[in-house]
């Protein structure tokens, strides 16, 4: 099934430039852990890691012969900033992570899919009620470069805006912290998921737009990191990847175990949790699938519109698909 790859924007260079002065003065392919441990990466606190979290509350790592240790970050371009340098592993993230490291001449590669999740929503201050009245506003996204960013740029151009032009895309971090810069009038448009689509509609904002409005399936989160660790360690990530597909499945089969992990690690109500997985569990894939084909073209079109894809890559360039579990 075609993927693509996205371009490089102006802010995400300076991290990847960084990156790859860090790769090349680093240690060889090893990665930054030995042995049966693993470091993984996380690019923000996001319910949508259930499965991640599920992993580690109930020990399933240990249960499959791994120390994993996680690290959250401050976005996917933090994220992919440690993946190049080698400080981590693997890393669970959005898909524009491993594309603009590949558009940028870093060699990665995606092993694990299956968060196929259209789980984003865009709300707005109470006198904006569509994407294009939000022409001239600030636009909040996680960080530059992220599917977020993605997301919010093919929004705007497919409300005739010019996303480079006609609005002010906004760094501003995870949902909460960027939800919070918008009650303080620091931004006028968001890009949620559950919670914080909760909680803005109850602070009065407007949903202006769904993303299942406008696809019916999204990469949400990918498993990816360099060949360096993935050829050099391949028994590690075989039991990474049959780790994660377990915990989806737990996911699914005791949405109540699942319930609980999110409530604990990103600290809000069960019903808030509640509510937030069952806005997305039936697009939770064991198996490590991608997105169809016709959805990848969505995803691609995205990329386009909002000039943030350059060209598309061959799959064979960054998709390793040797550890998906096995399907009958």
């Amino acid at each position: 099934m075609p993927w693509k790859t996205l371009r490089r924007t102006r802010l995400v260079l300076p991290a990847l430039a960084l990156a790859l002065v860090a790769t090349a003065c680093g240690p060889g392919g090893g990665g930054a852990s030995g042995g049966d441990t693993i470091t993984l990466g996380l690019p923000v606190q996001a319910t949508t890691l259930a499965p991640v979290y599920l992993a580690d509350d109930l020990n399933l790592w240990k249960q499959h012969g791994l120390t994993v240790k996680p690290v959250t970050f401050k976005g996917d371009a933090e994220l992919a900033k440690a993946v190049l340098s080698g400080d981590v592993d693997v890393a669970v993230g959005s898909l524009t992570g491993p594309l603009t490291a590949e558009e940028a001449g870093q060699d990665v590669k995606v092993i694990y899919g299956g968060f196929d999740m259209t789980a984003f929503a865009w709300y707005a201050v109470p006198e904006i009620h569509t994407v294009a009245q939000g022409k001239g506003k600030n636009w909040g996204v996680t960080t530059i470069g992220s599917s977020t960013d993605l997301l919010t740029r093919f929004a705007a151009a497919k409300a005739g805006l010019d996303p480079e032009k006609d609005i002010k895309v906004v760094q501003g971090g995870a949902s909460a912290a960027r939800l919070a810069a918008m009650k303080a009038g620091q931004l006028q448009a968001n890009i949620f998921t559950e919670p914080q689509t909760v909680y803005a509609q109850k602070e009065g904002y407007n949903k202006i737009l769904d993303l299942a409005d406008l696809v019916d399936s999204y990469p949400m989160h990918v498993t990816w990191g360099k060949p360096g660790f993935v050829n050099d360690n391949p028994d590690r990530a075989k039991k990474f990847v049959d780790t994660l597909s377990q915990a989806m499945k737990m996911t699914k089969d005791q949405p109540g175990d699942a319930v609980k992990s999110i409530a604990k690690n990103l600290k809000i109500s069960t019903g808030d949790a509640q509510a937030s997985l069952a806005e997305w569990i039936d697009q939770l894939y064991p198996d490590g699938r991608m997105p169809s084909a016709k959805a990848m073209d969505d995803f691609w079109q995205m990329g386009l519109q909002g000039k943030v894809f350059a060209k598309r890559l061959p799959d064979s360039q960054w998709l390793d698909t040797r550890f998906l579990p096995k399907t009958s």
